[in-house]
């Protein structure tokens, strides 16, 4: 091969330009390079807390040296003939992972592996050796299979080489080799140790610093090699931001709320233990009561203590998460003497800061120079190693999934405060996911934090494992409340006071939920007196209809292009629709601009992308029936600051819920199937039919008796209990025309149950053990949610004036979900465009990914 190295050492890394090889890294030296970031990884950051929390408090830094040890070989593999055929033109050649792992196939084999690294002087340092190695040569993302190694893998001189790794560990950790130390035995330690393996090797494969040599002579000597891994590996972990806790930082709340006074909720967060063992906080308050704040405030106090080394704030949509990231740059500013760097954890977007970047290739851009600072944002893959990440609770929900790179992420979740916004019960699937991210997170010591306006006592006992309060019990329960579990999972309920007296609302139920026009007149109408209005349609055809039938003069408009607000726009036209309704449904002033204004009013015809996490004010609020929980999500960005006057008509808080022209739910319900569907996402997108009856009843029943008022956030836990309370939901049941659907209902949840534990990763068992082996395609964080991922064969202008290349279809779009794969253009015609794949027809408008 023209530019082979011509050493004969063996060699690691190549960098290669038009086919010729320019620099290599010797195998040596990238041994050194990977066990040495996982030294510094367990040495200066939590991640030794975590083992030590794993081991019962006895990791001590015999164990450190140990997991290095087997860091040092994670690449022996690379000793292989064939392997290093691919350097020098030689046939044949072959990867790394299986001649390594094969010579665990057989005893012959076995006796090869053990002459080489002399592995009977660290049999006893592991509960079961042979599921530690695999668990290591595994660092690519999942488990590796043992096969049989091509004949030739290992000649005499590749043998000779994997003898001098064990010459070579003995040198670098010779302490690992003295004295006796607890076993490192168990699956919830081999998890962990993957995770953080992968990700010392993503670091350390990083030629910005650990650079290969253009001669092919660099660090062929293991003391020099070590020597030179140990400083750059210091170098890196600090670059890369991945232990902020020496970063000098103010945790005053009123330093992180602007010089603001703190609500008592805020200062209760503060105040809570720390612990030592880990912590699991649920804050259940009204939207816009500062939970945010709080969450923010307890991140600084455990991190100015060494008890995280970061922070993963999980919400659940990708614009909650935009708009998010925004006010966490605010207040990391105002922190942080030097502020370390937050991270939109977001597929689709590249933004650390206020600093965007676009992808090229493997290549990525940054708008202005960023140097490292968005290393972890780079792969969706690397999130978690973020310093501050604001990102989609998807994330998380993988780091828990037998999935590519789940441990990597759970290795990176290990070290952060992990806070998950506007939690709730509406997916089992999803909360069981949860539960397991959350039961591994405290078992590790870690800290984590969640937040909702609308939980209840189901849902908090799921959590917390307590028992879950009776019915009476239930609705006289606190609110707002904290409650806080220790690791030793004893919890304590902390009444405090809300922020303010809250909003009364004004509620009024109209049977219009299959009438989009008539949805789009009553908006037009607020629209003409001024208001600003806010439309939320339970799925993406309703929000369509309802758009189509609305007068252009008052919707939202992005580049003077009137638009809905929905999710399926592809990731930059998403990111104007967002800017769009900040400014315009944002705060008094959103970044020193003051809100726009508009003649004769607004409205947003828009679906749950706007329901949750997002800073919006709207005059009035139009809503389709859902879940209490979910309306009152919806609720809360209605009224939601106080402004020195509204539009006449307007002064008092109103929400009007289209709700089905049919009263008795029960006729829409098959016999045979019990299926119902009265209306747009009813029975589909919220497939308990009994809760929406429960709901529906609950506001009935304040139009009734409470002049159809509620007061938020005096009547939330009432509102909630009563709509979702199992002694209520069996009470709906047990009517006549609810059997059929009830038992449908439940069968729904046990396969949804059933799915999630067949998808999680059982810790307990070893990471090579059958049940956790990979299914060999990615498993969803979202029950028939996951997007179609689509390249076009070249950029296409949109509507709004954005370049996109990529599409993310739902997979609603198709009868089968089809892989992701490129698309065929089929034409194109001022910023409207047409294109096909796997057997559909699509066409892009402003009303976003249409089906042609």
């Amino acid at each position: 091969m023209q530019g082979a190295p011509t050493r004969s050492d063996f060699w690691a890394k190549l960098v290669a330009d038009e086919g010729n090889i320019v620099a290599w890294h010797s195998l040596t030296a990238h041994s050194a390079d990977v066990a040495a970031v996982t030294q510094v990884l367990l040495r200066e950051t939590v991640l030794s807390d975590r083992f030590d929390s794993l081991l019962s408090g006895t990791f001590a830094p015999v164990h450190r040296d140990r997991l290095s040890v087997l860091a040092a070989i994670h690449d022996a593999g690379k000793a292989s003939q064939h392997f290093q055929n691919r350097a020098f033109g030689k046939k044949p050649t072959g990867d790394h992972l299986t001649p390594i792992v094969g010579l665990l196939s057989s005893l012959e084999k076995k006796q090869v592996l053990d002459r080489a690294l002399g592995l009977k002087d660290i049999m006893g340092w592991f509960g079961d050796l042979e599921s530690w190695l695999k668990t290591t040569w595994s660092h690519h993302g999942g488990p590796v299979d043992v096969g049989t190694p091509d004949p030739g893998s290992w000649t005499n001189r590749s043998e000779n080489r994997l003898s001098a790794f064990g010459d070579h560990i003995r040198t670098w950790y010779p302490k690992a080799f003295e004295g006796e130390a607890l076993s490192l035995s168990g699956g919830h330690l081999q998890h962990l140790f993957n995770g953080v393996l992968t990700l010392a090797d993503w670091i350390a494969s990083d030629e910005r610093f650990f650079r290969g040599d253009p001669d092919g002579k660099d660090l062929l000597d293991p003391v020099d090699a070590m020597e030179v891994a140990s400083r750059r590996a210091e170098e890196a972990v600090g670059e890369l931001h991945l232990d902020i806790g020496g970063v000098p930082l103010d945790d005053r709340l009123e330093t992180i709320l602007g010089g603001y006074a703190p609500y008592q909720i805020q200062r209760e967060v503060q105040e809570l233990p720390l612990g030592h063992s880990g912590s699991l906080t649920i804050l259940e308050s009204a939207t816009g009561s500062g939970k945010t704040e709080a969450a923010l405030g307890r991140f600084a106090r455990l991190l100015r203590q060494g008890k995280v080394d970061s922070m993963y704030f999980a919400v659940p949509t990708r614009s909650a998460a935009t708009q998010l990231q925004e006010r966490v740059c605010e207040a990391a500013d105002r922190m942080f003497d030097s502020p370390p760097p937050v991270h939109l954890a977001v597929p689709g977007y590249l933004r650390v800061g206020d600093v965007d970047g676009q992808r090229f290739g493997l290549d990525v851009r940054w708008d202005e120079p960023i140097g490292l600072r968005g290393w972890a944002s780079e792969s969706s893959k690397r999130y978690t190693a973020s310093p501050i990440a604001v990102g989609t609770v998807d994330q998380v929900l993988l780091s828990a999934l037998r999935t590519n790179h789940s441990h990597l992420r759970t290795a990176g979740l290990a070290r952060s405060f992990l806070v998950v916004d506007e939690v709730h019960a509406s997916s089992v699937y999803m909360n069981e996911l949860l539960t397991e991210v959350l039961d591994y997170h405290r078992a590790m010591g870690g800290h984590a934090f969640l937040m909702s306006a609308t939980l209840g006592a189901r849902a908090r006992a799921a959590f917390t494992g307590a028992q879950p309060h009776e019915y009476d019990e239930a609705q006289s329960e606190a609110y707002p409340l904290i409650t806080h579990a220790g690791g030793d999972g004893e919890s304590e309920n902390i009444p405090t006071d809300a922020p303010s007296d809250g909003k009364r609302v004004d509620i009024e139920t109209v049977p219009c939920i299959e009438q989009p026009h008539s949805i789009a007149r009553r908006a037009e109408k607020a629209a003409e007196d001024g208001a600003h209005v806010l439309v939320i349609r339970n799925t993406v055809a309703a929000c369509k209809a309802t758009h189509r039938t609305l007068d252009d003069r008052y919707s939202l408009s992005v580049e003077t292009v009137p638009c809905p607000h929905h999710s399926r726009y592809a990731p930059a036209d998403r990111s104007s629709l967002d800017k769009e309704i900040e400014q315009v449904y944002g705060k008094n002033e959103v970044n020193g601009v003051p809100r726009r204004p508009t003649e004769g009013g607004i409205v947003t015809i828009a679906t749950q992308t706007v329901e949750q996490s997002l800073d919006i004010d709207a005059d009035l609020l139009i809503t389709d029936l859902c879940p209490i929980d979910v309306l009152l999500q919806r609720i809360g960005r209605l009224h939601r600051h106080d402004r020195p006057s509204r539009p006449e008509g307007h002064e008092a808080a109103r929400c009007v819920v289209a709700v089905p022209t049919e009263r008795d739910l029960t006729s829409k319900i098959s016999s045979e199937t019990g299926r119902g569907y009265p209306g747009p996402g009813l029975g589909s997108v919220y497939g308990d039919l009994r809760i929406i009856e429960a709901t529906w009843r609950a506001l009935s029943k304040r139009e009734e008796n409470a002049d159809g008022q509620i007061q938020i956030p005096r009547d939330n836990r009432a509102l909630v209990e009563e709509a979702t309370h199992p002694s209520v939901i069996e009470e709906i049941e047990s009517q006549e025309g609810w059997e059929r659907h009830a038992s449908r209902v439940r069968q729904m949840a046990r396969e949804e149950t059933l799915e999630a534990r067949n998808n999680l990763i059982d810790r307990e068992k070893p990471f090579t053990a059958d049940e956790n082996q990979f299914p060999g395609h990615q498993l969803a964080t979202r029950l028939g949610d996951e997007d179609v991922h689509v390249e076009l064969p070249e950029p296409c202008r949109t509507p709004f004036g954005n370049q996109v290349q990529e599409m993310a279809l739902s997979p609603y779009l198709f009868d089968e979900r089809p892989g992701d794969g490129q698309a065929e253009l089929l034409g194109r015609n001022d910023g409207t465009f047409q294109f096909s794949f796997a057997g559909h027809q699509f066409e892009y408008t402003s009303l976003g990914i249409c089906t042609s």
